[in-house]
């Protein structure tokens, strides 16, 4: 029984440790670009770059965000001159979000850092191994997006 608890606390600080890698590997590029990294902003360029428009409510949850938070940034990067917000002929009362020219020129660089960094960290794993560490991983988010556990263990 030990052993398993030990082993769930040292998959647990993998992950932990695995993410403060590659956000130490990431945040040179993205600070050198003059981007806020607390709030997304890099995901948020990424995703419109290659699914450019987006509305602000597939944007908040393709990245993981809060509409609120999302919307905070979005002003935010929009003073800064990366996106712009255009009224949605579909829907009075929502926008669709779109790069600017500064901004594409970013989200072209952050697309090209994500692509080096996918290739770094899959390097060494086939095909087979990467699909069956993406069908762990989404096991992992099922169990977290799920009911807790009333016991323990």
């Amino acid at each position: 029984m030990e052993e398993k608890r030990f082993q769930k606390e040292r998959i647990r600080e993998e992950l932990i440790r695995l993410e403060l890698m590659r956000k130490r590997i990431l945040r040179p590029g993205f600070l050198e670009l003059g981007l806020t990294l607390g709030q997304g902003q890099p995901r948020i360029l990424n995703y419109l770059h290659s699914k450019e428009p987006l509305k602000q409510k597939e944007l908040a949850d393709l990245c993981g965000l809060d509409v609120t938070t999302m919307s905070r940034t979005l002003d935010r990067m929009a003073e800064a001159g990366l996106i712009e917000r255009r009224a949605d002929p579909n829907c009075r009362r929502s926008f669709r979000i779109f790069l600017t020219p500064l901004g594409r020129e970013k989200a072209e660089r952050i697309a090209e850092d994500f692509r080096a960094f996918d290739r770094r960290f899959c390097r060494g794993f086939s095909d087979g191994e990467l699909e069956t560490l993406l069908g762990l991983m989404k096991r992992l988010e099922e169990n977290l997006n799920g009911p807790a556990e009333e016991g323990k263990g």
